[in-house]
């Protein structure tokens, strides 16, 4: 694997134009790209072929940066708001998903909204812009860990989540689940937690990568509350495939140890065929 480049170039003021707000960005993700590294990331992201190939501690660098010199007014204008976040809630669910030209883009993006200086509502408001972009698992995983939601507000994030668990699209649904793991996955949340997954695991949506987080939900839960989430396992709405994911990672943890693998193993369902959605 290449070194990574300096991160100097990533560090560098930055400026943009206001009409065109993405052009800077994108000239500066061409500079940090890196070939080699393009080849590697894109065979984690099947799928996905607008990759540049830079690596993630540089987006994270670009976007502190960009966060620090003209956050605030960079969302803005990317998100097309012909007010500031906060006066205008609405502007921000009227952005174009398909604006972005790269994979980076979408993540330097997430990163501003997660490290530029705003107040809960205009967080919220740019959350909401942000996440119908969502296109892959590592936008969505990356985006979704990048947050901090203050305890005073939380219940408010929780309640728009629920508006993402609705959704048709499949990323905005992962984005829900990774969500609740990344900051509710904790005891006051814990029956609410399986309730939400119930709910998405009933929608039989049969899309590979919000199955999947679902069972990453499940598999840290057991990590966290082992006795709780049995019992969920027992009395949950999970198709086999998606139950049966869950056990595996919950196997594949080194944090559980091998007696309690061996009981996690008893539980698998038969093998059958994949179901579809109702």
């Amino acid at each position: 694997m290449p070194r990574n480049k300096s991160p100097q170039l990533a560090e560098t003021p930055f400026n943009f134009d206001r009409d065109r707000p993405l052009d800077a960005l994108r000239r500066r993700l061409i500079e940090l790209s890196e070939p080699v590294y393009r080849t590697f990331v894109s065979k984690l992201l099947p799928g996905v072929d607008n990759i540049l190939g830079v690596r993630v501690p540089t987006l994270r660098s670009l976007a502190r940066t960009i966060a620090r010199d003209c956050g605030g007014d960079f969302l803005n204008a990317v998100f097309d708001a012909s007010s500031p976040l906060h006066n205008d809630a609405e502007s921000s669910f009227n952005f174009k998903r398909d604006v972005f030209e790269s994979c980076e883009e979408r993540l330097v993006v997430g990163f501003v909204v997660a490290e530029t200086s705003l107040n809960f509502d205009e967080r919220l408001d740019a959350i909401a812009a942000f996440v119908p972009a969502i296109d892959s698992w590592a936008v969505c995983d990356s985006f979704s860990g990048s947050l901090r939601i203050p305890n005073s507000r939380r219940n408010e994030f929780w309640e728009f989540l629920d508006f993402c668990v609705a959704s048709e699209r499949p990323f905005e649904v992962r984005f829900a689940i990774v969500a609740t793991l990344n900051h509710f996955l904790e005891k006051n949340y814990l029956d609410a937690v399986f309730e939400r997954a119930n709910q998405i695991a009933a929608r039989r949506l049969g899309e590979y990568y919000v199955d999947m987080s679902l069972a990453w939900l499940v598999a840290e839960a057991f990590i966290r509350f082992p006795d709780a989430t049995l019992n969920f396992l027992e009395r949950n709405n999970f198709d086999d495939f998606t139950f049966n994911k869950s056990l595996q990672k919950i196997v594949e943890s080194r944090r559980v140890d091998e007696e309690t693998k061996a009981e996690i193993r008893r539980l698998k369902r038969p093998r059958r065929a994949r179901r579809s959605a109702d």
